[in-house]
């Protein structure tokens, strides 16, 4: 059986296909992502705009050929913070499925943080110690401490890059006094991650998702490493090296950004709000191990059919 697996992010749908065998493994045989911007003005009005809601169809139309055409038996397909927002995001809901026959599930934080640590231990990148993954997002952000084999806390925040960026208006390259305004924000708003980090004495940090892949194929391509480290599920990424580059980032306006090699476009304009968010958790969890792992929601919802569940 060929499963089809797209996740609408609300800057990026990924696109995920797995071939299942009858013993229940599994195959990736096609992986994509396509930057949509689907959140892009629309956090203030909590409305999906004409101009982005275009954009996804038209992303759609493209991820779903390449699944029919791949002759996939199942289409699954789930949704996150900007339409679970949107006061028109069954609309949206309801165009996809008229335009493609495709039926869009909307899921919840809670949903969202199981099925992007199972994605996340699928990647390897969990061991017997306790971590705290980070999976930010355009619309949120989550945040789970675990082992390898269960969740301890999980907790979603409506704390997206896309979403800060409209609430702090930031200036090119970023203002100290806006860095100081955005931790100050953070804090308040995630002050139980914090105390949860120490209660549970966690000091690994693991990062799932597009920032964090974006900082490491940084590393890694001033490392010249990107070949072989681009395709490993998880990542060790040095502490020292993750720490210089986010200081580098903040300091740099966008079409800086958009020049460094290995920045994908879509990130250069939102990746300094990862940074210091990354920065804040850091300093604030006195975290000592970073890893990446390049699975998330849309290989946590492979695990859930790979399980039966789905």
């Amino acid at each position: 059986m060929k499963v089809g697996i797209i996740d609408l992010g609300t800057n990026t749908f990924n696109l995920l296909i797995a071939e299942i065998d009858d013993l229940g493994g599994y195959k990736q045989v096609y992986r994509s992502k396509i930057g949509v911007k689907l959140g892009e003005g629309s956090f203030e009005k909590n409305y999906i705009t004409e101009e982005a809601m275009e954009r996804a169809l038209v992303a759609l139309q493209a991820q779903i050929s390449v699944i029919k055409n791949q002759y996939c038996d199942r289409i699954l397909a789930f949704a996150t913070s900007a339409v679970r927002n949107a006061s028109n995001g069954q609309q949206f809901v309801d165009k996809v499925y008229a335009m493609f026959q495709v039926r869009i599930k909307v899921i919840d934080g809670e949903q969202e943080a199981s099925m992007i640590f199972q994605g996340v231990q699928m990647s390897g990148a969990l061991d017997d110690e306790k971590a705290l993954i980070m999976d930010i997002g355009g619309g949120s952000t989550e945040f789970i401490i675990s082992n390898d084999q269960e969740i301890i806390w999980k907790q979603s925040y409506e704390l997206g890059v896309t979403r800060l960026i409209e609430k702090i208006k930031p200036n090119d390259p970023i203002l100290p006094e806006e860095i100081i305004q955005l931790k100050k924000y953070l804090s308040d708003q995630i002050a139980e991650v914090f105390e949860v980090v120490r209660d549970e004495n966690v000091h690994v940090l693991v990062g799932s998702s597009g920032s964090f892949e974006t900082f490491s194929d940084l590393i890694c391509t001033r490392k010249g490493t990107i070949e072989e480290d681009g395709l490993k599920s998880a990542l060790n990424i040095n502490v020292a090296e993750l720490d210089d580059l986010i200081n580098e980032l903040i300091r740099t306006t966008v079409a800086e950004r958009q020049a460094m090699p290995g920045m994908a476009a879509i990130r250069a304009n939102i990746i300094v709000m990862s940074a210091i968010f990354v920065q804040l958790i850091m300093e604030e969890c006195d975290i000592n191990e970073v890893k990446l792992s390049r699975y998330a929601l849309k290989e946590g919802v492979l695990f859930d059919v790979l399980k039966g569940n789905l």
